[in-house]
C-alpha cells in the first residue's frame, strides 16, 4: 500500500511540474502576442476569435490569456489539475484491486492476496469496477474541461467587441384594440425595444 501511495505522489508531482511549465510557456507567448495587437478606430484592441480558439486548442488557458482574462486560465488549470489528480488516484486504486482479483482467481493455490485479506471476492471486484468507472469519468471530465476551455476562449473573444449602447431601453404600455363589431375588445401589453 505504501509503494502505491509513493508512486501516486510521484505521478502527482510530475503532473504538477508539467502544468506549471505549460502555464509559464503560455504566459510568455501570450505576452508576446498581446504586444502585436491592432487597434480599431475607437482605440479598443481587437481580439481575433479564431486566434483565441486556436491558442486554447494548442495549450489550454492560452486563449483566455490572449483575451486578457488570466484568471480564467487559472480556473482552467485548476480544473485540469483536479481531474488529473482524480484520474491518477483512481487508476492506482484500479490497478491495485485488479492485481488482487488476478491473485484470487488464478489457478495456482500458492498465490494468496495479502493486500486485502479481509475483503471478500465480490467486494474486491466491486471496488475494482468502482475505481475503473471513476477513472473513465475523470477521462471524460478532462476532455469536457478542455472543450469548455476552447468554447470559452472563442465566445469571450467574440464578446470583447460587443458594446451595449447607453440608449438601450425597453418601454411598455398597456394597449386595447377594438375588433370588429361582433367581437369584444382585447387588451394586451405593447413592448418597444430601442437600441
Amino acid at each position: 500500500m505504501i509503494s502505491v501511495f509513493a508512486n501516486y505522489l510521484c505521478a502527482v508531482h510530475k503532473a504538477t511540474r508539467i502544468l506549471v511549465f505549460l502555464a509559464l510557456i503560455c504566459a510568455i507567448s501570450a505576452n508576446v502576442q498581446a504586444q502585436t495587437k491592432a487597434n480599431d478606430s475607437t482605440g479598443i484592441k481587437k481580439l481575433d476569435p479564431r486566434k483565441a480558439t486556436i491558442y486554447s486548442a494548442i495549450c489550454p488557458g492560452l486563449g483566455q490569456i490572449y483575451n486578457h482574462k488570466a484568471w480564467k486560465a487559472v480556473i482552467v488549470y485548476a480544473g485540469l489539475a483536479g481531474v488529473t489528480y482524480g484520474y491518477i488516484f483512481n487508476q492506482a486504486q484500479y490497478k491495485s484491486y485488479q492485481h488482487a482479483v488476478d491473485l484470487r482467481f488464478d489457478t495456482l493455490t500458492t498465490t494468496i492476496d495479502t493486500k486485502y485479506p479481509d475483503l471478500t471476492d465480490g467486494t474486491v471486484q466491486s471496488l475494482r469496477d468502482y475505481h475503473r468507472r471513476n477513472r473513465d469519468i475523470f477521462i471524460l471530465a478532462f476532455f469536457g474541461i478542455y472543450a469548455l476551455n476552447i468554447i470559452d476562449a472563442n465566445v469571450d473573444a467574440h464578446l470583447q467587441e460587443f458594446s451595449i449602447n447607453k440608449d438601450l431601453t425597453l418601454r411598455w404600455q398597456p394597449t386595447m384594440s377594438l375588433g370588429s363589431a361582433t367581437t369584444r375588445p382585447t387588451t394586451g401589453i405593447h413592448l418597444k425595444l430601442t437600441f
